[in-house]
């Protein structure tokens, strides 16, 4: 039997992008980009650099909303990202996931904010 997960999350004020980086990109040069304070990601993969930064004023993709989970959560719980995934998909609502050593962030494009909103209330959620 599938236990119904609620979850805590807070809505932060950072205004994201996410960007492609070429492959190659060295991960100094990539971390650069970031900032010292705020909310940053860059991850690696064979086919480029990820980086997801708050946003710079020549900025012209997507602005994302950061919702962060309130964790921590251990390893080996299951189904945290997709309790929130599902509602947020049957609503038409795209995410970005970035997870941390303690908890998750779910970015939504800033555009859907209020209909994730309330698609997290729906499914039970509490949002600060």
């Amino acid at each position: 039997m599938s236990v119904q997960r609620r979850l805590r999350l807070m809505v932060h004020p950072w205004r994201l992008v996410v960007a492609r980086l070429p492959p190659g990109t060295p991960m100094r040069e990539a971390a650069a980009t970031l900032g010292d304070e705020g909310f940053g990601a860059v991850v690696r993969s064979p086919e480029s650099v990820t980086v997801v930064r708050e946003v710079h004023e020549r900025d012209k993709a997507m602005v994302w909303r950061a919702l962060e989970i309130a964790g921590p959560f251990a390893f080996s719980e299951t189904g945290v990202l997709a309790a929130l995934a599902q509602p947020l998909a049957e609503a038409g609502v795209s995410i970005f996931a970035v997870n941390t050593y303690e908890t998750d962030f779910v970015l939504v494009p800033e555009m859907d904010l209020d209909r994730a909103r309330e698609a997290i209330a729906r499914a039970g959620h509490a949002l600060g």
